[in-house]
């Protein structure tokens, strides 16, 4: 337990908390039974013989095993056995599900459940290019089924505005080089978090969703807690926006003044799954801290860093300025992950309190703590402390005043 005067604390920057639904399997097929710009599932399954589901992985908590059976008795009623169904999880260039959280998600459904892998060239198939000219692999066997599916929750990201919707195949399920295409783009004009009009990011991924033929999606907004506050169904896009309206009135929050020091929770598993994941908190914290100021972030990283790529530019670096000249040099996935720590560490301090080895966090240009009182030790040297308890999932924005 930290204890923070209350004169020093500019804001304790907490959701807009919404109660989860009391009966998820209630809600999922309410929304299923009124989907959003589009017709019933059911009605779309008729006359089709296969269907793909797409789910996410371990990084999101969604779920995914309580929704699939209403899904796929919606699909049943329009005359898709579950034997001519599968889940893809949307892996990206995350690692695989091992088979154990595979069989979690599966039970005792009669479906297959399969890991994308973007690199294996068997699994993909060529949609043709975006009109930024990128060429576009997605999974094969998601493409040759009749009916096509995504499921997902909708929050915020860092540079796609909001993760769900079509993010589901683009990157979920595309090629390495698509997906190293896709994060290039991190920070041209227009990208950020909470962003959808006017990103270009946003713009290709629906582009994307679009040349896929996506059919129909089933998106949730859950609370910090992980319950689903709603479900949305129906068009990919249209259903989306909807999701997304909802994460904002419950994670943008206004901050008057930044402060000396942020304490920022990643926000628990799976958000702290690893370094890899927690950098979301860093990028959050960022906004709220003064230059040359210090953020302090509260990660456990169960799964160590999380790429190996990203390991080797940050251990390899002799300083912050060696992973900038890198990564303009050459865009390399989790060389970009190296690139964004980087980025806030130059503007601040930053410490950690996690399950790393300390010579391991000292290797990656960041302080590590050991205990609770070197955060308080932390604490009695600031003027200024703004807390985050959700930071992977809070947009705080200053106040025009502020900026003014």
């Amino acid at each position: 337990m930290v204890d923070i005067p209350d004169e020093k604390i500019t804001g304790m920057y907490l959701p807009h908390e919404k109660a989860g639904v009391a009966d998820l399997s209630a809600e999922v097929m309410r929304a299923l039974s009124s989907p959003i710009e589009s017709p019933r599932l059911a009605q779309l399954a008729s006359g089709r013989k296969s269907a793909v589901i797409v789910a996410d992985d371990i990084t999101r908590a969604v779920p995914t095993r309580d929704i699939l059976p209403l899904i796929l008795g919606e699909l049943e009623t329009g005359g898709i056995g579950a034997k001519d169904v599968v889940v893809i999880i949307a892996t990206g260039l995350h690692r695989p599900l091992t088979k154990l959280e595979l069989d979690a998600i599966r039970g005792d459904l009669p479906v297959q459940v399969v890991n994308h892998n973007a690199r294996d060239q068997d699994q993909l198939v060529s949609i043709g290019r975006t009109s930024l000219g990128q060429e576009i692999l997605v999974n094969r066997r998601f493409m040759e089924a009749d009916l096509k599916l995504l499921t997902g929750d909708v929050e915020y990201h860092q540079f796609c505005g909001y993760g769900g919707g079509a993010k589901s195949i683009y990157p979920g399920l595309a090629d390495a080089a698509s997906i190293c295409h896709n994060h290039s783009m991190m920070e041209i004009e227009g990208t950020g978090p909470g962003r959808i009009e006017g990103n270009p990011v946003r713009g290709e991924i629906e582009e994307v969703g679009r040349m896929a033929g996506i059919d129909f999606i089933l998106n949730v907004v859950m609370n910090s807690r992980k319950e689903v506050v709603r479900a949305f169904a129906g068009h990919p896009f249209g259903t989306f926006r909807e999701g997304a309206h909802l994460v904002d009135q419950m994670y943008r929050v206004k901050a008057d003044r930044a402060a000396e020091l942020v304490i920022a929770s990643a926000g628990g598993f799976p958000k702290d799954v690893d370094l890899y994941q927690a950098q979301k908190a860093v990028s959050a914290a960022r906004r709220l801290v003064v230059e040359g100021g210090d953020i302090v972030v509260l990660a456990e990283c169960r799964d160590g860093h999380g790429s190996d790529l990203f390991d080797r530019w940050m251990t390899e670096a002799e300083d912050l300025e060696e992973i900038f000249r890198r990564i303009r040099t050459k865009f390399v996935m989790g060389g970009h992950k190296a690139y964004q720590f980087a980025r806030e560490i130059r503007w601040a301090r930053i410490h950690l309190l996690s399950s790393l080895p300390e010579q391991k966090v000292r290797s990656y240009f960041i302080q590590p703590l050991k205990s609770v009182e070197d955060i308080q030790t932390l604490v009695r040297a600031a003027s200024s402390i703004a807390v985050m308890p959700q930071a992977s999932l809070t947009l705080a924005e200053m106040t025009e005043e502020s900026n003014t």
